[in-house]
């Protein structure tokens, strides 16, 4: 189990601070999360292990059922509530965002590969991976190096095209693998992890630094009853045990419907290293400006004009790749690009278009151009690696 508190810090803090809270301890979680009943069952024993009186707190309308941004996370831990559990937290970087929060996890959520058992692929579908619109799925196909993506609206809709047979694969996050298998018990996946920079996620309980002395008493209650088996006992529905495995059956017959989607919103936390020293790519400056326009004209309706992200993801900063540590290349984004994007006229752009468009990409990004302009013809064998440098 990882912590942003050193394991030693955090027993200590436990052992010097006996009385952490007078009052209940607010609660707060994600009443659409397809792992709603698991999250309330892991706060309960953590709760009882701890010593500790808790409280759910009711929301309302300030989460809905598109999940919440990690500022607005941030917000509720300053006001309405003490500890968030459930929180889908990038597991591949240090540092959380923002630096007030602290993470304890229990469960690891990762994104995987899957196929449906027994079922016949049509022929359109046999060698295409379905992923979601505004998910890390599509980047993290694109690291995979699945060449035919079918890019589908949500999650749901990404499981249903490969349970039908529409797609040979899907990618997506393993929880609402695990919730689909729950509703539709005739159906079977076999599951496989991916190796990429953004593909592993974990659940987590979240704290601010203020309550350091609660979060260090959740952290030894979630150590003691990993150590005793009480906690793989009770995810272990949930548990991704090997490389390739299938959901059993009927898994977790009390789960909700699986109607929140991680991956199409902005609460799964992205955390992130110190950025990287700015480095030279393969473009000119002269497509920079070219690139510039062709973006605002064709993809910053989804992906902000900065580059923020708003429909779909963001495409600079730590948002999109992190400063170290990334396995994308310039190549594998130019060929993802040049066949999906944009969303509404996939590949229908011209090749210098896109060539300029990538230009842009990497400028925004913080490399500096070569000089030598990027070649549609060879831009999608560049295997310089993809990070992003900017603040």
């Amino acid at each position: 189990m990882r912590n942003v508190l050193p394991a030693a810090m955090l027993l200590a803090l436990a052992a010097t601070a006996p009385t952490v809270h007078a009052a209940p301890v607010r609660l707060c979680g994600f009443p659409h999360s397809a792992t709603e009943a698991l999250d309330r069952e892991v706060a309960h024993a953590v709760f009882q292990r701890a010593g500790l009186a808790y409280t759910r707190v009711d929301l309302g309308d300030a989460i809905g059922r598109r999940g919440a941004s990690a500022d607005l996370v941030s917000k509720l831990l300053g006001s309405r509530c003490d500890v968030f559990i459930g929180v889908p937290v990038a597991s591949h970087f240090d540092k959380l965002k923002p630096a007030s929060v602290l993470d304890t996890p229990y469960l690891n959520a990762s994104f995987v590969k899957f196929h449906a058992v027994g079922v016949h692929v049509a022929d359109g579908g046999r060698d295409t991976t379905a992923v979601a619109y505004k998910s890390p799925a599509q980047l993290i196909a694109a690291e995979e190096h699945d060449a035919q993506f079918d890019v589908l609206g949500d999650t749901s809709a990404v499981i249903d095209a490969v349970a039908q047979g529409k797609d040979a694969y899907g990618i997506a996050w393993y929880p609402s693998l695990v919730t689909y298998q729950q509703q539709h018990p005739q159906v079977h996946f076999a599951t496989s992890a991916t190796r990429t920079s953004i593909s592993d996620w974990r659940l987590s309980f979240l704290t601010d630094t203020r309550h350091a002395a609660l979060a260090a008493h959740i952290a030894s209650a979630v150590h003691e009853l990993q150590q005793d088996g009480s906690l793989p006992r009770l995810t272990s529905a949930w548990q991704m045990h090997a490389d390739s495995m299938r959901i059993a059956p009927g898994a977790l017959a009390h789960a909700q419907p699986a109607v929140f989607r991680p991956d199409d919103a902005g609460v799964m936390l992205r955390t992130s290293n110190a950025p990287a020293a700015g480095a030279q790519a393969h473009f000119a400056q002269s497509q920079v400006e070219p690139g510039r326009k062709l973006y605002a004209a064709d993809c910053a309706r989804c992906h902000g004009d900065h580059m923020e992200g708003r429909t779909a993801p963001a495409l600079r900063g730590e948002a999109f790749a992190p400063a170290t540590g990334s396995t994308m290349t310039v190549g594998g984004i130019y060929q993802y690009m040049t066949t999906n994007m944009p969303a509404d006229k996939p590949g229908m752009l011209k090749p210098q278009e896109y060539a300029d468009i990538m230009a842009y990409l990497l400028h925004a990004n913080g490399y500096t151009p070569s000089g030598q302009a990027l070649d549609p013809a060879h831009a999608g064998d560049d295997q310089t690696p993809f990070n992003s440098y900017v603040k």
